[in-house]
C-alpha cells in the first residue's frame, strides 16, 4: 500500500471551505495537518511531513 496523503474538503455552516489532511502507512493514519484555505497548500505540506518523516514523497494523493 505505501505511503498515502489524503486531503480531505470540509464545509462548514458558514459556507466556508477548509482542506485538511492526513498520512496513512500500511493502512494505519499517522498524522494529521491542519486546516487550510486551498487544497494545494494543504498537500504542500502534507509532502513536506512525508518528506521529513520518511524521506520521500508520498506514493498516492486521495482527494475526498
Amino acid at each position: 500500500m505505501g505511503l498515502e496523503i489524503v486531503i480531505e474538503r470540509w464545509q462548514g455552516l458558514d459556507g466556508k471551505t477548509d482542506f485538511r489532511w492526513s498520512v496513512w502507512h500500511e493502512g494505519k493514519r499517522i498524522q494529521m495537518g491542519g486546516a487550510f484555505g486551498e487544497a494545494a497548500a494543504c498537500e504542500a505540506e502534507a509532502q513536506q511531513f512525508c518528506l521529513t518523516a520518511f524521506g520521500r514523497p508520498s506514493d498516492r494523493v486521495t482527494r475526498l
